[in-house]
């Protein structure tokens, strides 16, 4: 079982969260310590708000007084209401938050059975509710209930097991729609290096997802966001768009912006084999189908994107081996899609003309060749990887031993 704490800032976001789910009947109230309910024996989110913080002092020093707690079972669990209140009521009783005010929420928005917890950090008289080493306290207790309990054991690597598994097209008659486009979205993310939402698009087409970029404004200042939906085959939207926060942190459109950074060097560093394998195919002058064909006999998928008036203006090669999906651009101005339209609607192959070592081997020799220096010069970092086309390489290295030679007499001067 895994405990997810966090101390969000503002208590009436933490219950908003949770009632919102149980007016969507994606959740519902489970167990209630130290809070009252209404006549009809409901719980509402102002009631409970308002009870929480009537118990907060005035003089509270702790700025963070918000508790929120999700314990989740193992996915393959099925645990009845009764066996998930008495999980959460002996969580809270061990770490420490056994006499605070709290209430426990099932939520059913997705397969797997979990709970989460609301609470205060702070008791009645203002003090502050121990939380030295609370997250491996919180492992041991998970650890110790997983065995009174029974339950299989859950751990966040055998989480990342299951997400790595590769998913299945999204089915609109399987029911929850939310957990298969999740679960194709964090796939693709594990799986591939790419720089765009376009080339995510391309990969989430597969599994017949599509995501989109939201640019509206939020208290006057510009928000960038990302949404989520289920297509059909043909790639048209069959679900009402699912945002990123629905589906997690993950997701998030600032998540995504930070694996497009990371995804530049692991595009750098595996990039060469698309521009060996398109030189290669390229050196027979194929027509579109013909090269689209035998660049997937090398595992490498070409999708081409064509206008109305026949032009192609966009192409993407997606590597599975490697795990990458790159537009054409940035493998070099001489893959773009206007080089390849220009090629397939009858022009000049200007891959013919390309000085372009085959084996990275031969590349390799190449380079130990035109790196030979004298015992006084350092040498040459070269990444094999990258390809130089259209460029004479032993020019390359002479133009680089003169900028070594340079940099050594300025450092003999400054001496």
């Amino acid at each position: 079982m895994i405990a997810k704490i966090s101390s969000p800032s503002r208590l009436a976001a933490a219950l908003g969260y949770n009632f919102k789910k149980v007016e969507k009947h994606e959740a519902s109230v489970l167990l209630v310590q130290g809070l009252f309910h209404d006549r009809n024996g409901a719980y509402s989110r102002a009631q409970v708000l308002a009870d929480m913080l009537r118990t907060i002092p005035e003089r509270c020093r702790t700025k963070k007084t918000v508790f929120h707690c999700s314990l989740n079972p193992h996915p393959d669990e099925k645990l009845s209401d009764e066996a998930l209140s008495r999980i959460a009521a002996e969580y809270m009783e061990a770490l420490g938050y056994g006499a605070q005010p709290y209430i426990v929420f099932r939520h059913n928005d997705i397969p797997r059975a979990h709970t989460h917890i609301v609470s205060l950090r702070v008791d009645s008289e203002g003090r502050k509710i121990d939380d030295r080493f609370e997250r491996r306290r919180s492992k041991r207790i998970t650890d110790a209930l997983e065995a009174k309990f029974g339950l299989m054991p859950s751990s966040p690597s055998q989480k990342k097991m299951d997400v790595s598994a590769q998913p299945s097209a999204v089915d609109i008659n399987a029911g929850d729609i939310k957990q298969q486009v999740a679960a194709a979205v964090q796939y693709v993310l594990g799986r591939y290096a790419f720089q765009s939402v376009g080339e995510m698009n391309l990969l989430l087409a597969r599994f017949r997802v599509t995501a989109e970029e939201v640019k509206t404004e939020r208290k006057g200042r510009p928000f960038d966001g990302i949404v989520y939906a289920a297509t059909d085959a043909d790639g048209h939207k069959i679900c009402t768009p699912i945002k990123a926060s629905e589906i997690g942190r993950k997701v998030s459109y600032a998540a995504l912006r930070r694996h497009f950074e990371q995804s530049k060097s692991v595009v750098r560093e595996r990039a060469g084999a698309i521009r060996r394998a398109i030189a290669d195919v390229m050196q027979t002058s194929p027509d579109r189908a013909e090269f689209i064909n035998r660049m997937r006999e090398r595992s490498i998928e070409t999708v081409t994107r064509i206008n109305t008036a026949g032009r192609l203006y966009g192409i993407t090669f997606i590597d599975d081996a490697n795990g990458i999906a790159v537009n054409g651009s940035r493998l070099g101005k001489g893959f773009a899609a206007n080089v390849f339209n220009a090629y397939f609607a009858g022009g000049a192959n200007p891959f013919l003309e390309m000085s372009w070592p085959k084996e990275k081997e031969e590349l390799g020799a190449v380079v130990e060749e035109l790196t030979e220096s004298p015992n006084d010069m350092p040498p040459m970092e070269i990444d094999l990887s990258l390809q130089v086309h259209g460029a004479d390489l032993r020019e390359l290295a002479f133009q680089r031993r003169l900028r070594n030679r340079a940099r050594m007499r300025l450092r003999r001067k400054s001496r």
